[in-house]
């Protein structure tokens, strides 16, 4: 059988037992397969993560995440890592501003909601979910391309390493999975939606206009059906995202390279 999910419901737990002495792979080393690799590891279950980067050590890309109480911090809660989560978080407010960059409204945590949403940085969340498996859990620099039935097993197979086998497997490494074809014969399609992500360093310097309209918070403007999103505090850098429709002269094939940084940028 194989197993692709990114939730944990109540008949899970009860059926925790199907997993007994089996042999549990994960593909994707992310929020949702450490946790779930915790949670499988509490219960007395042989698990192995299989990910991508070379080392626990390598930079996630992307900006900081805000675990909700009632769906992350559960997760959290139920592997025993929630008041961690709380100290290594940081409580943020939200600056709202117009499309020329004057704040029209400031959202600031209170004592009663700072622990709602706290933004964490992604490395920092790995490291945290990496602190509680056993030390041989994760197996690094697997890029997952494949896999196969043998002898009712899963064979899986990695660019340029060994094969592993396995009895379940669970699927949590984004939406362009190799593996996806397997569960669904729902192709990865565009939504018509570009988000364009940055990392300044050091932005008191590099960019302090934009770090000072931040304010300590969260920045967010909307026009026009575009997005700015930006937060100064993710591990020294201030990351941002443009969140915009596609135009429709790159249907003629007009669009940006995004591969080449300069012309996107």
């Amino acid at each position: 059988a194989i197993l692709h999910t990114t939730r944990q419901t109540s008949n899970d737990y009860r059926n925790m037992s199907l997993l007994n002495n089996k042999k549990v792979a994960i593909i994707g080393g992310g929020p949702v397969g450490l946790t779930m690799a915790n949670l499988l590891q509490q219960n007395g279950i042989d698990i192995t993560v299989y990910e991508r980067d070379e080392n626990p050590k390598a930079r996630v890309w992307g900006g900081t995440l805000d675990l909700h109480k009632n769906s992350g911090q559960e997760a959290m809660k139920k592997v025993g890592l929630l008041q961690t989560y709380y100290d290594l978080a940081l409580p943020m407010g939200v600056n709202f501003a117009d499309e020329k960059g004057n704040i029209i409204a400031t959202r600031n945590p209170t004592l009663e909601n700072k622990f709602d949403n706290p933004e964490i940085n992604r490395n920092a969340l790995r490291k945290m979910l990496l602190g509680s498996l056993k030390n041989d859990t994760v197996v690094w620099d697997r890029k997952s391309i494949g896999l196969e039935q043998e002898n009712g097993k899963w064979l899986l197979h990695f660019e340029n390493k060994p094969t592993a086998l396995a009895d379940f497997i669970i699927v949590s490494n984004g939406g362009m999975s190799k593996i996806r074809n397997f569960v669904s014969d729902n192709e990865v399609e565009e939504t018509g939606t570009f988000i364009i992500q940055g990392d300044i360093p050091e932005p008191e310097t590099n960019c302090p206009e934009f770090y000072k309209l931040c304010n300590n918070n969260r920045l967010m403007t909307a026009h026009q059906g575009n997005l700015l999103v930006a937060n100064p505090f993710n591990n020294g850098m201030l990351t941002y995202g443009v969140i915009f429709k596609k135009p429709e002269e790159w249907n003629n094939g007009k669009g940006l390279d995004f591969k080449d940084t300069k012309s996107v940028s």
